[in-house]
């Protein structure tokens, strides 16, 4: 059964998104695919140092994918990963439907 969505409001930490816009996010290897379940990390307001947005509002997420690790022996194996990435808040609340409970 798919989870229930509906468009995002106001992000909370903690809560579950779900990326939905046909082209995806980004460009290049920061591409996040449509249908990518995201994390709210932290909701930062305009003008704070360092977040990439600072003239807006934006929404701090996590994305865990999976990818893969080269081990101490130099093998290729299976792993996920986990990227941090910064929205606008006015792009989130565009591009994102929160999962719900």
């Amino acid at each position: 059964m798919a989870a229930r969505t509906s468009r995002a409001q106001k992000p909370k930490t903690g809560e579950a998104y779900v990326l939905d816009n046909a082209e995806g996010h980004g460009a290049g290897l920061g591409h996040i695919p449509n249908g990518s379940l995201v994390t709210v990390v932290d909701v930062h307001p305009a003008g704070t140092p360092g977040v990439g947005h600072a003239g807006d509002d934006a929404v701090l997420l996590a994305h865990e994918h999976e990818t893969h690790v080269i081990t101490d022996d130099g093998s290729h194996a299976p792993g996920v990963a986990l990227r941090h990435f910064t929205v606008r808040l006015v792009d989130f609340s565009r591009l994102f439907k929160k999962v719900e409970d």
